[in-house]
């Protein structure tokens, strides 16, 4: 909700705001479609291509003329305002229950494919929540939230994310974007918040427009996510893990693995991320990726899909399926060109999936001093064609270096051979992946 800055009208003589609707995407002829997510590498990778800046300050609104009686418009004043303490509100809904912070009972809307819930705080403008039935595009849901800020009729200052934590076993990315509109006595200030919780069966989306109350959002949508309860929730994974992105100490990224054991006691592997990288101080670079591998019973890929998209785009879905003597079959879309072929591994090795390299990494750690372990992985990301040689190396020191294509890692791997903390230079900018939650075994 966009604060009048003294002196100014607004049209109407309501405060101005970007249209919201029950659901977050507009009449585009998008789908939600399903959920994108891809590996330790590739996340860097998708991190590198953004030509980072950094987010910056928002210009100082020029005030237009003000009664005597008034005091001047103070930005950071209204930037720091937050809502006293606000009791918990117990929330049900189709089958599921949760607690949200509020001034008073929150309304709830049933949807056709999602639950509104209208959270008053106490404020000018309450909280807005939506409740999904299916897996959602972490990225794309938030760019769709970002794209309601018409460039025609507001002024965007800045946007960047300032948050990304885990709740629930699934990442939570929270951003903020402040803009400004132009009315014909003067500026107005408003200040969008998002938060998206990637849950797989229920993901759950917040909104609030007003200038403030970022502490009291970020608290009311956690405490949302931490305390939802659902008789429909997913499948729990046999293990599970998650790493946060940052460049420069900004989260910019998130990835979660997880591993399943089905019913039949085929092992699949299905890893989802999404990027936020700035571009300047006035837009984010968004991507989402997603693989789900089958693994046999050897732990080698026996086969899976791949997809990613940049800007609410497919970049690339490719599938994979592994045939006799070394080979796989690959067929799909490479940006809007179908592709398809074989690949025959020169190493007469089948392709190691992320539980059999982590096995192996975990293996060697328990003994003293380097190694070094070469072999080939499938990053569609890098080359869809062909598999990539991936190195990893300790040292003396215990320091792990991966080397692949043009990229390069140096940190460290936890004792079950997965990422623990690993840093890349970009462009001078440090891209930092850092462990954020686990829980199972491999």
């Amino acid at each position: 909700m966009a604060v009048p800055i003294p002196g100014a009208r607004l049209d109407g003589g309501q405060p101005f705001s970007p249209k919201t609707t029950s659901s977050p995407r507009r009449a585009r002829g998008r789908s939600p479609g399903a959920s994108r997510g891809a590996g330790l590498l590739a996340l860097a990778l998708l991190a590198g291509c953004g030509g980072a800046t950094g987010p910056a300050p928002a210009e100082s609104p020029a005030s237009g003329p003000e009664p005597a009686a008034k005091e001047p418009f103070d930005l950071e004043k209204a930037l720091a305002r937050e809502a006293d303490d606000l009791p918990a509100r117990e929330v049900r809904a189709a089958d599921w229950s949760a607690r949200a912070f509020g001034a008073a009972q929150p309304k709830v809307e049933q949807k056709e494919k999602l639950v509104a819930l209208s959270i008053p705080i106490g404020t000018a403008s309450q909280v807005e929540c939506f409740v999904y039935n299916t897996m959602l595009d972490s990225g794309e849901v938030i760019r769709n939230f970002i794209e309601l800020l018409d460039p025609e009729k507001l002024d965007v200052a800045r946007i960047m994310p300032w948050e990304i934590s885990v709740h629930r076993e699934s990442p939570a990315v929270f951003v903020q974007a402040l803009y400004f509109t132009q009315t014909g006595a003067g500026k107005a200030a408003g200040l969008l918040k998002i938060a998206l919780h990637a849950d797989k069966a229920h993901p759950v989306a917040c909104l609030h427009d007003e200038v403030g109350y970022v502490r009291t959002f970020e608290r009311l949508a956690k405490g949302l996510f931490d305390s939802f309860d659902s008789k429909s929730a997913a499948a729990k994974p046999e293990y599970t893990d998650t790493v946060i992105l940052r460049l420069n100490k900004l989260p910019v990224g998130f990835e979660t693995s997880d591993l399943f054991k089905d019913d039949d006691g085929q092992r699949r592997w299905l890893s989802r991320s999404a990027t936020f990288i700035p571009q300047g101080p006035r837009s984010l670079h968004i991507e989402d990726e997603a693989s789900n591998v089958l693994i046999d019973p050897e732990g080698r890929i026996k086969g899976g899909v791949w997809v990613e998209t940049s800007q609410g785009a497919v970049s690339h879905r490719i599938e994979l399926s592994q045939k006799k003597n070394f080979q796989y079959d690959y067929a799909g879309e490479v940006e809007g060109k179908k592709v398809q072929g074989t690949i025959s591994l020169a190493a007469k090795a089948w392709l190691a999936s992320p539980v059999a390299t982590a096995s192996e990494l975990s293996r060697l750690l328990k003994k003293k001093g380097a190694f070094d372990l070469k072999q080939q992985e499938y990053m569609p990301s890098v080359d869809p064609t062909k598999p990539v040689d991936v190195q990893y190396l300790r040292d003396a020191s215990g320091s792990v270096t991966v080397n692949m294509s043009t990229m390069r890692l140096v940190g460290s791997l936890a004792p079950d051979g997965r990422p623990e903390s690993f840093q890349v230079s970009n462009d001078g900018a440090a891209l930092t992946l850092q462990r954020a939650y686990v829980r199972g075994k491999l």
